[in-house]
This record gives structure tokens, sequence and C-alpha cells, in this order.
């Protein structure tokens, strides 16, 4: 009985080792491999994220015109505002922002009991802003250009006194001033106003040093400086290269960081009988070159016609709008 016992230990013995032995072997006990029971996991799709489409960007908005794009087409008109200044522009210019600003400007010094005179005309298209351009004033030393214009047109330049000439005008020396009329003699400026747009001023300039001159002649007078000065006649550049370096100019403190000013002042405290602030010249703007007057009887004050001087350049920027380049 026991050694039956004992065959069965032993085979059951041998057939638990040899289960264990398939276990082992990776063999389930009823012989299928492991492995087959485990599935592979399925490739995973690995895809690059879709990128969104960028924005298109806004497109900027057009830029508003100009005051001087918008005249671009108009035609020119002469016309005349409710306050008097007068106009030789394109139409709907006396509308504009840059009007404006010299009307105020005008009005400025007309509120506080001054009279005031003006013109500026474009030098190649003629278009122009006056304002009581037929009033004439005291010239004070603004007049000393022009009597220079007439020595150098007359002698082809300064004759031998060109220290003289330069301190006239450059730091507007009366002495030399006087010493140039020693010289020349007054008939010949007397002369030389007539022929050149200055007739009211043509009889006093014969006579006297200073002859009073209205804004409008004085412009004309400025636009034979222009013709004689870019000529290339003899004296011409003599007298545009002083004209360039004044000293005491608004319009060239103003404006000649800019581009080229040829100008003269004149100012004259007032004494009772006599009183200034002038300056006039030629300026060579992007918008072409102009000629200007702007006349006061203000007592000796140079830097109150800054605001006016400066308005009349934005206005002529507006009212020729590149015309002059053509």
């Amino acid at each position: 009985m026991r050694a039956r016992v004992v065959v069965v230990s032993v085979v059951l013995l041998a057939v638990v080792a040899g289960g264990a032995f398939a276990v082992w072997q990776g063999v389930a006990p009823d012989g299928r491999s492991r492995d087959a029971d485990v599935s592979e996991p399925e490739p995973m799709e690995i895809t690059d994220p879709v990128a969104e489409p960028a924005a298109e960007p806004e497109a900027a908005p057009e830029p508003e015109p100009t005051e001087a794009e918008l005249l671009a087409d108009a035609p020119v008109v002469s016309a005349t505002s409710e306050s008097g200044v007068s106009v030789t522009a394109p139409d709907g210019f006396l509308a504009t922002e840059a009007f404006a600003q010299v009307d105020a400007e005008i009005a400025a010094l007309r509120n506080q009991g001054y009279s005031v005179g003006v013109s500026l005309v474009d030098l190649q298209t003629g278009r122009s802003i006056s304002y009581n351009a037929d009033e004439r004033l005291y010239p004070a030393s603004s007049i000393k250009a022009l009597y220079c214009a007439m020595v150098c047109e007359t002698s082809g330049g300064s004759g031998g006194m060109a220290d003289v000439m330069e301190r006239c005008l450059v730091n507007s020396s009366n002495e030399d001033y006087e010493a140039l009329i020693g010289a020349y003699g007054m008939p010949a400026f007397g002369a030389w106003l007539g022929a050149h747009g200055a007739t009211e001023a043509a009889y006093d300039g014969s006579i006297w040093y200073y002859p009073d001159i209205s804004a409008g002649e004085l412009a004309a007078c400025w636009q034979e400086i222009y013709r004689f000065g870019t000529s290339g006649e003899a004296g011409g550049a003599e007298l545009a290269g002083y004209l360039a370096r004044t000293n005491y100019t608004p319009a060239g403190a103003l404006l000649r960081d800019e581009c080229e000013v040829w100008a003269k002042p004149g100012w004259f405290p007032d004494n009772g009988e006599l009183v200034a602030t002038n300056d006039a010249g030629v300026v060579f703007s992007e918008s072409g070159p102009y000629v200007f007057a702007v006349m006061t009887d203000m007592s000796a004050n140079l830097d109150g016609l800054t605001p006016l001087i400066d308005a009349l350049d934005a206005a002529h920027d507006v009212m020729c709008g590149g015309e002059s380049q053509q």
C-alpha cells in the first residue's frame, strides 16, 4: 500500500514539475504560448498639429489728403475775404486752415491798434496774398536793400565799397548807408524805384533817405532784386551774398534752417513822429520762391512779426501746392 502511494506521489510531483517548467518556458498550462495571448499595440498615427492660418494684416488707412492736395486741381481765382485779405489762389483757398491762420495773425496786430501792410507773391505762378498793400508806411532800414540793389545794378557791384555795403546790409549800419548815399546820391534811387514798381515812393525816394513806401511797392522792388540776384549779371551775386546773411530778420531766423532767405528788416522805436517794424525779402521755399513784405507801425518789435511771417510761409505752401515746381 505504501509503495502505491509513493508511486502516485512521484507521478504527481513529476506532473507539477513539468507544468512549472512549461510556465517557466513561456507556455501556458493548456499548451498555448503565453506570447500569443498578448496582442501587440496598434501603432499610433502621429500627425503634426495643423497651424491656424495667419490672420491677414489690416490694410493701413489711407492718409488724409493735405490742403495743398485738395486744391491741386482747382482753378485759380481772385477773391477777397470778409476781413479784406485779397488772394489770387486756387478756388477754395479762403476756406483753408492755412488762410485762416494768416487772417488771424493780421487781425491780432490790427486789434492791437497797429497799421499792417502785407504782400506775398509767388515768383513762378503769380499767386498772391495781400492786405492793405497800398498804404505807405515808414520803411526804416528795410529800404537799404533797395538802395544797394540800385547801386549794384548801375555799377556792376559795390564799386569798390564792398565792406561799406556789407555792413550796411548785414549789420544794418546807418553810417555805411549814408556813406553809400554820399557816393551815389538820391536822384538815381528815385528813378530806380519808379522803374521797378514803386511809383508812389519814387519822388520821395529821390530826396529822402527813408521814403515812405507801401508793402505792395516794397514787394515789387524785391521781385526786381530776385531777378537781378539770380540773373548772372555783374553785381547780382555780390548783392545776393549780402542779403543771404543779414542779421535781425524774423524771416531769416524762422526759415534759414530750411531754405535760403534774402531779407532786410527795418525797425524804429516810436518817437512821436516815426515808428516801424518791417521785414521783406525772398524765400526760396520747397514749394517755390516767393517775395514777401510785411510792414507795420509797431514800435521796434521784430519778434512781433514772426507769427504772421510763419503763417504766410505755411499759406504759400498750401496755395502753391507744388505747382511752383512745374
